[in-house]
């Protein structure tokens, strides 16, 4: 397996990483919006982020091939 494997391969993981990325670097364009908001959506991407790389890499890894 190649770091190429863990690239999204579908348009849903495309997606899904870009709002996951979106989330993290919030605080740097979602300047307006509620404290709380601004605090929590960060750190909501970082956990978004890390059950995709849990997933993708059960999936690529793990998973027994058919």
């Amino acid at each position: 397996m190649s770091l190429l494997d863990l690239l999204p391969q579908t348009k849903a993981e495309a997606i899904s990483d870009a709002v996951a990325v979106g989330a993290v670097s919030s605080p740097l364009w979602l300047h307006e919006t509620s404290e709380m908001a601004r605090d929590l959506l960060p750190w909501f991407g970082i956990a978004w982020l890390a059950v995709q790389i849990v997933v993708k890499i059960h999936t690529t890894y793990f998973r027994v091939k058919k």
